[in-house]
């Protein structure tokens, strides 16, 4: 039976670096789109959900200052 995953190892490392790619892809198809785009809505869409991809970013460098604070 395999040990379940604790915070600052590295399976849970592994699942902050995972979100952080996944916001950084999210990041490249944003600007995709709102380098492709005329409306201003679409644009103005846009630049909310990099605003929350923002705080997901500041939550997941959270996690990872907690995990390394626990680590030592």
């Amino acid at each position: 039976m395999s040990t379940p995953a604790q915070i600052g190892k590295h399976e849970y490392q592994a699942a902050l670096t995972k979100a952080r790619n996944a916001n950084r892809e999210i990041r490249q198809w944003l600007k995709r789109i709102n380098r492709e785009t005329n409306s201003s809505l679409i644009q103005a869409l846009v630049g909310n959900i990099s605003l929350v991809v923002g705080d997901n970013d500041e939550a997941i460098n959270r996690l990872d200052e907690i995990g390394k604070t626990l680590k030592k």
